[in-house]
């Protein structure tokens, strides 16, 4: 049976109701990706790639509904939300070992010149995105996080997640969960220190450009990326030069933002051809009203860029939502390195609604990261949870960029 912290029951409820939530498909070309004309542009060399990673850990087996058309999706939610159904520690019943090799596509960009091109940032997405939440393709230059890093001057490597995008998607119930997401970004993180990421990127470039060898690695994570990313500080410290967690802090607001705003329904039913490889327990925002409660309610955001956003959303699964509690909370004592929370002032999952004052700074070093170099936090004014799609999207990425460089990053 699985243990779990104080903290984590506290935050039960938030994780399994209240909250922010087989066989591998075809895998992308292995022919040779020529660097997009953009990065030419700014001076930059990107790489896309499969990543064969190894995993393996323990998911859990977690009760509740299945989710095989639109009418489950209710009662999935439905399910979550009542007060006096079991709380994700109560529905977790025991474990399921994982050992598997799972393909994951990555993009690998590094600028051509500069003093941080041998820091490599490994950005994570959340749930609701796949790697582009990180290089928005409408209007690049106000938006994509990839290119402002690149002007940076840093290197960044970005991934497809379990079950999103490009990557593999398997059983949504037993296997893409919260356990394996991170073993998969633990073992993305040592394959860029061993250079395994550099040479599979350098496979894949045409110009005869060679790749810098890393010398510090950094991470990045929004939402579900974040409580991924916090767990990696915890279970793995020494992984990480520094890190930023964006769209997440411990309050007592979040339990608040239940699974029925976010009106999911069964991906393969709401979009047959576009999800055609989604099985059971995908499930996505089904209509644009959600998604906008979702991720830019309270936001100052151009309206095309909610229909983009909605256009390239990506489905989760119900053993994401179901299993993380397992991750969730997770004490980083032995983590002595930067880490900064950057929060969305207006952010509607994270805050119900707004930021200031939902959270108490000093009880989450004490809880989670004591030993922290610095922990510091910043509430990036009229933003909502989808941080990258909003108008001041690059001013937030320049306190990002800032708190990495005040501490040799």
């Amino acid at each position: 049976m699985l243990k779990l912290s104080a903290l984590q029951l506290l935050l039960s409820t938030y994780l399994c109701g209240q909250a922010v939530f087989a066989s591998p498909t075809s895998h992308p070309s292995a022919g040779k990706q020529q660097s997009p004309s953009w990065a030419a542009a700014l001076g930059a060399t990107c790489a896309k790639f499969n990543v064969a990673v190894p995993a393996k850990g323990n998911n859990v087996v977690a009760e509740g509904p299945r989710v095989d058309n639109n009418i489950d999706a209710v009662t999935f939610m439905w399910d979550a939300d009542t007060w006096s159904h079991p709380n994700s520690t109560v529905r977790i019943t025991g474990t399921i070992p994982v050992d598997q090799t799972f393909n994951i596509v990555a993009q690998l960009c590094v600028p051509s010149s500069g003093d941080k091109s041998e820091i490599l940032q490994i950005a994570t997405h959340g749930a609701g995105f796949d790697r582009r939440y990180w290089d928005v393709e409408l209007e690049p230059e106000n938006y994509s996080y990839v290119r402002a890093a690149i002007k940076a001057g840093y290197s960044i490597l970005t991934y497809d997640r379990l079950g999103v995008g490009e990557s593999d998607k398997p059983d949504a119930y037993t296997m893409v969960q919260a356990p394996i997401q991170l073993e998969i970004l633990q073992q993305i993180s040592l394959m860029a220190r061993s250079g395994k990421i550099s040479q599979l990127a350098q496979a894949q470039i045409t110009s005869g450009v060679t790749l810098p060898k890393f010398s510090k690695f950094v991470h990045v994570g929004h939402s579900y990326g974040s409580i991924l990313t916090s767990a990696l500080l915890a279970k793995y410290p020494d992984s990480t030069d520094g890190a930023i967690l964006t769209g997440f802090v411990l309050s007592p607001q979040t339990s608040k933002f239940s699974q029925s705003a976010r009106g999911y329904q069964f991906a393969k039913e709401l979009d047959p051809v576009k999800w055609a490889d989604r099985g059971s327990g995908y499930i996505t925002n089904g209509a644009l009203y959600s998604f906008h409660t979702h991720f830019l309610a309270g936001g100052t955001f151009d309206p095309k860029l909610l229909e983009y956003g909605f256009d390239v959303r990506q489905p989760t699964t119900v053993g994401e939502s179901r299993s993380s509690i397992a991750i969730y909370g997770l004490p980083a004592h032995n983590f002595t390195k930067p880490l900064q929370l950057f929060l969305a002032e207006n952010d509607n999952p994270v805050c119900d609604g707004d930021c200031k004052g939902a959270y108490n700074l000093t009880q989450i070093r004490a809880a989670l990261y004591p030993n922290a170099a610095v922990l510091e936090d910043y509430i990036q004014p009229a933003t909502a949870h989808g941080f990258t799609l909003q108008k001041n999207a690059t001013a937030g990425y320049q306190v990002m960029f800032d708190f990495f460089g005040r501490n040799g990053l």
